[in-house]
């Protein structure tokens, strides 16, 4: 099974929805790379966030597990492209390390990823996988996806309608 590598966004809008707890569930190994640790728990502290210290305690738990890409020489491929963040870098990197898969919702990221093949999902996989294993009711799902979209998560009208189908 190829472990999941988490970046900022899945973490910070499943949490705000109070739905990442459920991650604990996939048998896959989890990780955040520290960029993503210090954007998500350190800087999302000092706003007062409730969902940081739910992520917090996933870490503390050892739910998701905190590494770091080796790969200097990949790393600063990867920077060349002045449109990515560093934070994207290092899931990127740390997802190629491990033959991982990316789970990121940064269009140029993701853009970055199908460039270098690697493999890459976004926080709606994650809902929807919480529904495929029953996590999730049909409107418990529904209800996380919109509530995402009401605190500024956002989609295409055609991915919403696709999720719509789909979960319906």
């Amino acid at each position: 099974m190829k472990p999941l590598i988490f970046d900022a966004t899945p973490l910070i809008y499943l949490g705000k929805v109070n739905l990442i707890e459920k991650v604990k569930h996939f048998p896959e190994e989890k990780y955040i790379t520290k960029s993503v640790y210090r954007e998500v728990v350190v800087e999302g502290k000092k706003s007062g966030r409730p969902e940081v210290f739910l992520i917090e305690s996933l870490v503390s738990s050892g739910v998701f597990q905190i590494k770091n890409p080796a790969n200097k020489q990949y790393i600063n491929h990867l920077r060349e492209n002045p449109k990515i963040h560093e934070v994207d870098i290092d899931v990127l990197a740390l997802s190629r390390e491990l033959n991982g898969i990316a789970l990121l919702d940064d269009e140029e990221a993701r853009g970055m990823a199908e460039v270098e093949e690697i493999e890459h999902h976004g926080t709606i996989y994650l809902l929807m996988r919480m529904w495929k294993m029953k996590l999730l009711k049909k409107e418990e799902a529904l209800a996380g996806l919109n509530n995402m979209i009401r605190m500024g998560w956002r989609c295409s009208t055609e991915l919403y309608a696709e999720i719509l189908m789909i979960i319906r």
